[in-house]
């Protein structure tokens, strides 16, 4: 008989899909084991535990001071601000004129994602992990509404301890990847209701190795915790599929769920070694954060320690002359003649602290620099400083950091594209959405919708299933103090010329929020205020015209009553004449 050939992971099902999924696990939990040990460490500098417990009892053996000037977590939240505060924005364009409202109303439900995310801060909390350890995580998840039932898609921060990866994977976009698992604890209860069919206590574990439960401590014995699986793989034919489960048990199996066909995760890794294993920015601090706590603590030790050469008969007990010795205040008394005949010396170390000062200064400079920062990055430079050098090295330390931001351009390119694709799945039906307009103001937006147009045709309106768009992200400046530096060009331009600059142009250029919006409706303003003006002059010539007019009317008037008043004149002398002919005729008859 022949042998049975063996089937694929797209036609394996049950028992052997679950030994799949295991296997798969395991392979991806022992492939970055050394990582996830280093990352621990990288964490733990940065939070500002810098020295081992070796390390701290030879100090407190020697009477050392156990200093930590923690230089790692402010150089690290000053990348993550950097960023931040520079981070441009994602919008939709469409690919012609026709798909112009379309792409409008598709960046309106794109801000409507990230403001119901609060994806800014989930992002910041990636990036830590990024710079730290060398990989972060996001996750795009449709969740129901459970007051209104509508689904919304949600872009969610991912611990980097519960993502597991393909160790065959080596690009940042997860295209070569056949499998990525998160996996988190939940209490069993929990999991319970969610899935009816688990099997109590078959996903059970006594520990939680590998995962953002590993370090936390409770006394709640009771609360059992099993390991929730969540596996995306590619078959053999390229199709995503997705299984959830626990060791023993699968709860519930999807086959190609999304129409996207790709991992609803956006990885950001920062670096990679030879091994394929990723690395941030704390690798390379280590050593000279090192250095500067253990020159620290090497130097507060010289200053507070002094050495004594002196003979045996120098002083009358040995014992209280050390304590005397080691206090700033204490009196120390020796046998007659011990100090005048030079049989005691006391030597301090000020030149050994002063030594170790340097090197710490040398180190912590070091810190900087291996990332790329420097004082004025970091907002440390001296207050003799130009303004101009201290632009010139935030500027230099913006070019070294472009790899670093440019990564995390193309992983939030990344999120918008998987973002809009589940979009055209999750928003079907007709709906209102609530977006924010440029001036601050709520407004609510009609999407899916069916109108009429004035010849009785129904037309679909703010249709997101429409994919006649491309996603674009707006350039940021070519330094984070650029602006600054041009505004102060600006106003100085201003103060050595006669002709001012117009508002709107310096207030292009200014750290005002929403300052674009904001000189266009000034410049509007300006606009409207020069066509009153122009209004106000035509009204005044107008008047003046009137004015004009109505006196040659009065002239006109007080002619035609001169005319009125002469005809009025000449009929009455026509008939005084009339009977004076009449009365001349008749004395003439008489």
């Amino acid at each position: 008989m022949a042998e049975e050939k063996e089937k694929t992971i797209g036609e394996l099902k049950g028992e052997r899909l679950l030994e799949r999924l295991e296997s798969m696990f395991t392979a991806s939990h022992s492939f970055d084991q050394e990582w996830r040990d280093r990352a621990k460490v990288w964490y733990e500098y940065y939070i500002g535990e810098q020295w081992t417990g070796e390390e701290k009892a030879s100090l407190v053996e020697r009477g050392q001071a156990i200093s930590t000037y923690n230089h790692i977590k402010p150089s690290i939240d000053a990348i993550i601000g950097g960023e931040r505060g520079n981070r441009p924005e994602i919008k939709m364009v469409g690919r012609t004129l026709d798909d112009q409202r379309i792409a409008e109303t598709k960046t309106s439900l794109y801000k409507f994602i990230t403001y119901n995310s609060d994806s800014d801060n989930e992002l910041d909390k990636a990036l830590l992990d990024t710079y730290v350890t060398g990989r972060g995580w996001k996750k795009i998840e449709p969740r129901e509404d459970a007051s209104t039932g509508e689904m919304d898609l949600y872009q969610e921060y991912v611990d980097y301890r519960n993502m597991f990866v393909d160790g065959m994977s080596k690009r940042d976009d997860l295209r070569d990847s056949r499998y990525i698992h998160n996996a988190v604890f939940v209490d069993e209860d929990v999991l319970q209701a969610m899935y009816p069919d688990y099997v109590a206590a078959s996903g059970e574990v006594d520990f939680f190795d590998g995962s953002s439960d590993e370090n936390i401590w409770v006394s709640d014995f009771d609360r059992t915790r099993v390991r929730l699986i969540e596996t995306w793989y590619r078959d053999e034919n390229g199709d995503v599929n997705s299984a959830i489960w626990v060791k023993g048990q699968i709860l519930k199996e999807y086959k190609k769920p999304y129409d996207m066909n790709d991992f609803p995760f956006v990885q950001i890794t920062l670096n990679r070694d030879l091994e394929n294993l990723p690395f941030g920015l704390v690798k390379t601090m280590v050593s000279p954060q090192d250095e500067v706590n253990k020159r620290h603590s090497k130097a507060l030790h010289y200053l507070n320690s002094k050495q004594v050469f002196m003979e045996e008969d120098a002083v009358a007990n040995v014992n209280d002359a050390r304590k005397t010795l080691a206090l700033p205040n204490g009196v120390t008394i020796f046998n007659e003649g011990a100090l005048r005949d030079g049989r005691v010396i006391v030597q301090d170390n000020l030149a050994l602290a002063d030594t170790h000062t340097r090197l710490m200064e040398v180190a912590k400079n070091e810190i900087l620099t291996l990332v790329g920062l420097n004082a004025g990055y970091m907002g440390q430079s001296s207050s003799g400083e130009s303004g101009t050098k201290t632009s010139l090295n935030i500027q230099q330390a913006q070019n070294v950091l472009i790899p670093v931001f440019q990564k995390i351009r193309s992983a939030r390119h990344r999120e918008a594209k998987i973002t809009m694709a589940l979009s055209r799945e999750f928003y079907t039906t007709e709906r209102v959405i609530r977006i924010t307009k440029e001036n601050g103001e709520y407004a609510f937006m009609p999407i899916n919708s069916i109108e009429e147009d004035e010849v009785g045709v129904l037309h679909a309106m703010n249709s997101i299933t429409d994919d006649d768009v491309d996603i674009i992200i707006a350039d940021a400046p070519p330094s984070l103090n650029d602006a600054q530096e041009q505004f102060d060009l600006l106003m100085r331009m201003q103060q050595n010329t006669s002709t001012p600059i117009p508002p709107e142009i310096l207030m292009r250029y200014s750290n005002i929020k929403d300052k674009h919006k904001l000189a266009a409706e000034l410049e509007q303003y300006n606009n409207l205020q020069a066509q009153l003006q122009q209004a106000s002059q035509q009204m005044e010539q107008m008047a003046q015209e009137i004015q004009r007019l109505g006196g040659n009317n009065a002239q006109y008037e007080q002619q035609i009553v001169q005319i009125k008043t002469a005809a009025a004149v000449d009929k009455e002398v026509s008939k005084a004449k009339e009977k004076l002919s009449k009365l001349e005729g008749a004395i003439k008859s008489s």
